[in-house]
């Protein structure tokens, strides 16, 4: 099962809610219980309007939590609108497009 965070309001960094607390994205990709994989580590992506019309994008393969580009990008994007998610493939190949 994917996870998926979705915010609108006040601008606030992206680590606020995507790694920083206890009950972040990345944590609960680490602890799925009710899924039938304990963890989401089959890529990831972020999505974040800022000052241009078009959104930034940043996703890979990877787990999120071992990729430190996701945690650094976190720490400097400030955003009134994003979306995250972690994914758990349930089968088929996992690629950039797909995530």
């Amino acid at each position: 099962m994917c996870r998926w965070a979705a915010y609108l309001g006040e601008a606030v960094f992206l680590e606020d809610i995507v790694t920083a607390p206890c009950h972040s994205l990345i944590a609960q990709s680490h602890c799925a219980q009710e899924a039938k994989s304990p963890t989401d580590g089959d890529g990831f992506g972020l999505a974040w309007y800022g000052e241009r019309p078009e959104p930034g994008l940043y996703r890979d393969i990877l787990p999120a939590w071992s990729d430190p580009n996701l945690k650094s990008l976190c720490r400097q994007i400030r955003s009134s609108l994003f979306l995250a998610h972690v994914r758990a493939s349930t089968g088929g190949a996992t690629s950039r497009m797909n995530c």
